[in-house]
């Protein structure tokens, strides 16, 4: 089949229709590539040679811009090209780790291996993403709905009682006053404060830009008392099921070592990994530089101690994977059920302290004098 009839139906090129298409449109998902490498690994199992077998993958494809782009990768492998170096054409819908494990893949001949692997690694990334979203969504509405009420209550409803009492020329209790007061000031400097914080986190935002300040920043992170330990065991479980994954699909340690290095945007991970590359290359080992490193956990080296020894690193690596983000859930899950409660009882106790001030102006009415 020619590459001709991979091109739209008004015969423009494919980079030129999908540069008109919306940006929301041209977005491919990573649960598109998920789909399509499931079917592309039963119909390897099945027996299909690789052009057959993408050919028939590509009638299943339903996003417009993903299937634009598999026409163009099946142009590109029916001219010789590999399917790694294809795949590496349209970084906008495959990743780096996927595109170096299929690499890795076509080079060791083990392809239908590491599509499987590739499938377990992205499913179980999808679901730990969808777990963290779905926990955040209450919390999130719950905070967002308090402050709405909050900030409805200081503006439009305590300015009504100041007028009151003015109109009445008494004075206004000293709760209700700094509540007016309160409301006043935000309506007549909340945009300014707005401004104030959107620069502020523009600043900030570039200030991170800069490897220095962010190296800082992660550190501070890493040192804070609940937060740390969760991003550092976030960041590892994601490095060592990866490099799990490299290895337990033939892929070398030092080669492994430097994927997933790459794949970190985390400085201070990063300059770990470079110093447990070095060691590597001096003959050291994985396990005996991770045990010496304050940086990783005590768990990931004595795991590592026992996948060396018994020749089962990349089982090992991801039994610690699994540990993490096991420890993740349990985490989140309880940062979840404290923060729910301790949200209604921020949010109620605020409403309730407007409610009993307005209350309490409402009473002193009865005792001024006519």
């Amino acid at each position: 089949m020619g590459a001709s009839s991979y091109q739209n139906s008004s015969n423009q090129p494919l980079s030129a229709a999908s540069a008109r298409m919306p940006w929301f449109t041209r977005r491919v998902g990573i649960k598109h590539v998920l789909a399509m490498t499931e079917q592309l690994l039963t119909l390897l199992d099945a027996g299909l040679p690789l052009d057959r077998a993408l050919h028939i993958s590509l009638t299943s494809i339903e996003h417009a811009e993903f299937k634009r782009i598999m026409q163009a990768v099946v142009v590109e492998v029916e001219k010789g090209s590999t399917l790694a170096t294809a795949f590496e054409q349209h970084p906008q819908a495959f990743p780096r780790l996927y595109v170096n494990m299929m690499r890795a893949g076509e080079e060791g001949g083990v392809l239908p291996v590491v599509m499987k692997r590739l499938v377990e690694y992205y499913t179980r990334s999808i679901e730990f993403r969808s777990f963290l979203i779905t926990s955040s969504i209450y919390p999130a509405l719950l905070l967002m709905f308090g402050l709405t009420a909050l900030i409805g209550l200081a503006i439009f409803v305590l300015p009504k009682f100041g007028e009151i009492f003015s109109d009445m020329r008494q004075n206004i209790p000293l709760a209700a006053s700094v509540l007016i007061q309160t409301g006043e000031f935000a309506r007549t400097w909340g945009l300014y404060i707005l401004g104030a914080v959107a620069l502020a986190v523009v600043a900030f935002n570039a200030l991170l830009r800069d490897d220095a300040w962010r190296e800082r920043w992660q550190r501070l992170l890493l040192r804070a008392p609940i937060l740390g330990p969760l991003i550092l065991k976030v960041q590892l479980s994601t490095v060592c099921r990866t490099w799990g994954t490299l290895l337990g699909s033939g892929v070398p340690i030092l080669v492994g070592l430097r994927i997933v290095r790459e794949l970190s945007d985390h400085l201070p991970l990063k300059q770990a990994l470079d110093r447990l590359q070095r060691a590597v290359q001096e003959g050291k080992g994985v396990s005996a530089p991770v045990l010496a490193d304050p940086f990783f956990p005590r768990l990931v080296g004595q795991l590592a101690t026992v996948g060396e020894e018994s020749g089962a690193l990349d089982k090992m690596l991801v039994k610690v994977a699994d540990q993490y983000e096991s420890d993740i859930h349990k985490a989140t899950r309880n940062l979840v059920a404290l923060f729910e409660p301790a949200m209604i009882l921020f949010m109620g106790g605020l409403i309730g302290i407007i409610v009993v001030s307005m209350l309490s102006a409402i009473f002193s009415i009865n005792d001024m004098p006519l």
